[in-house]
């Protein structure tokens, strides 16, 4: 059987279409992650932070909590290069506790400022960094062999307790 160049280029050209549907499919199921909490109602201005990072969405309120936990090496940026959540609000006197997933290889959690390092970046589940932050303000960090990758976090500690029903949460 012998193939011309025109049934040569219409497979190829319907190749590329069932491709390219297939992957806008898979792109669609990482736009749709489940929240892990509800949306601060005023969002902080994080002055650019969080561009060229894909997973950043929201800050996730969770303001009340005396602990919080964020995953490393979550999904985003390409890979298994996020911070899950990207952004989360807390109150004062929070401890967020860091937890490797074991995926994207090495990772650590370093402060834009300095104020927390979980040291020299590692690779295995389960490892854990915590840091409790007793004052107001917004805590830019991010894992330095991936910075560059967008593999970047905040915490805003804000004074305010959301409410339900009057109530503090």
């Amino acid at each position: 059987m012998t193939t011309s160049r025109r049934d040569f280029l219409k497979a190829a050209g319907a190749m590329a279409v069932l491709g390219s549907a297939g992957l806008a499919g898979c792109t669609g199921r990482a736009a749709q992650r489940q929240p892990s909490g509800p949306q601060l109602p005023n969002e902080p201005n994080y002055k650019g932070w969080f561009d060229g990072t894909d997973n950043y969405d929201y800050t996730h309120d969770m303001r009340g909590r005396s602990a919080v936990t964020i995953q490393v090496g979550s999904e985003g940026n390409m890979g298994e290069y996020g911070f899950g959540p990207a952004a989360v609000a807390v109150s004062p006197h929070t401890t967020v506790t860091w937890k490797w997933t074991g995926g994207g290889g090495d990772h650590n959690v370093v402060a834009d400022q300095g104020t927390f390092n979980s040291g020299p970046p590692v690779a295995e589940t389960g490892t854990t960094f915590e840091y409790t932050f007793d004052r107001p303000g917004v805590y830019k960090y991010v894992c330095e062999p991936h910075e560059a990758m967008g593999m970047k976090g905040a915490v805003f500690v804000a004074l305010a307790q959301p409410t339900e029903g009057g109530t503090s949460a």
